[in-house]
């Protein structure tokens, strides 16, 4: 560690994300990603736009917005774009966190990161025995929360009422939904921005939009949050969102109809694959994500997981106490999902 680094970052801990394998030889069904590429004119405008890298990005994404705003029915002045949702999720960390947080025990682990760096306390509210979230113990909170909706990893979701709860019990304090993996069957609780001031919606283009290496993302909430947010991002990032990922956001939102028909293939997938891991004995949560929170039997999750990745397919092993018995695994296109099943029956059978 360099001698330089102040005192106060040096306990810092380290986000661990998943293995990162590229190329055929892998399966990538740990890091949450969408199995299928971008559309076409998301393509062809990335690569219209790049004969202009030579000059500044427009910092405040106005074409990005605009088409934003037709896409998710909010107006120009209830949203802002970030580089990538974390870079949003950090901004708010940086405006609206005074003092502590409250989130799940089991959730986004770079939330952590964040209240690391800024100096933020952690109040962690146990998930329930089987891994929902309890609205009632975030009533009264006395401090922002952030949890994910569906939550990571264990895909589970609340209802929009069940939020509006927490929003009503939580009114003089920030209540941030990250909304990752919503497109994936959840609901989306960005029509109630317009009811509570209160409200901070967080999502991404990186899952259902099929852009995780282009950083997009962007929260939605309103007026008076989205301009707190927007003078944070100016003082310490004002171009983040680069000219290419601005030109590929347009594109994708003038045209959601290829990336819904893409998420109703993982979700299909979703089913059968839950399906088919019950049928082995495995315990499988109800995910609305695009991935299963999946528990092995006859095996332990980490014999597992490294059993897998010698056959070339690659799944999340999160080591906690409540998660050690249990894997994450990203839902992909169906071959790659038939070859996962496979290759666990093929290792149930050397363990029986």
């Amino acid at each position: 560690m360099s001698l330089f680094l102040r005192n106060v970052h040096r306990d810092l801990p380290a986000y661990v994300p998943g293995t990162h394998e590229e190329g055929s030889a892998y399966v990538r069904l740990n890091t949450n990603e969408s199995p299928f590429p971008p559309s076409s004119d998301v393509l062809e405008s990335i690569a219209r736009e790049s004969i202009n890298l030579n000059f500044y990005n427009d910092p405040d994404c106005t074409s990005l917005i605009s088409a934003l705003s037709a896409h998710v029915h909010v107006a120009p002045e209830n949203l802002m774009v970030g580089n990538g949702s974390d870079q949003v999720l950090q901004l708010a960390f940086l405006a609206f966190a005074d003092g502590f947080i409250t989130l799940p025990d089991i959730t986004y682990s770079y939330y952590d990161l964040f209240a690391a760096l800024y100096g933020i306390k952690l109040r962690r509210i146990p998930l329930e025995s089987d891994f929902s979230i309890d609205p009632l113990k975030y009533w009264n909170a006395g401090s922002m929360i952030v949890f994910p909706n569906p939550n990571a990893p264990t895909g589970l979701a609340l209802t929009p009422e069940t939020i509006q709860g927490i929003l009503e019990h939580n009114p003089d304090q920030v209540v941030l939904i990250d909304e990752a993996y919503v497109d994936f069957g959840a609901e989306t609780v960005i029509p109630l921005i317009d009811q509570y001031p209160n409200l901070l919606v967080v999502r991404t283009f990186s899952k259902s939009g099929s852009m995780a290496g282009i950083r997009l993302g962007y929260g939605a909430g309103s007026a008076g949050l989205i301009a707190d947010l927007a003078r944070i991002r100016n003082a310490v990032d004002l171009y983040g969102v680069n000219r290419l990922a601005q030109a590929a956001g347009v594109a994708a939102c003038s045209n959601w109809t290829y990336y819904a028909d893409n998420c109703r293939l993982i979700m299909r997938e979703r089913a059968r694959t839950t399906q088919e891991l019950r049928a082995m004995g495995f315990t499988v949560l109800d995910s609305l994500g695009n991935f299963i929170f999946a528990k092995p039997s006859g095996i332990p999750a980490s014999a597992l997981q490294q059993a897998l990745a010698q056959r070339g397919i690659l799944v999340r092993h999160f080591s906690g106490p409540r998660t050690e018995e249990w894997l994450r695994i990203s839902i992909g296109t169906a071959a790659q999902m038939s070859m996962l099943i496979d290759a666990c029956r093929q290792i149930l059978k050397t363990v029986v």
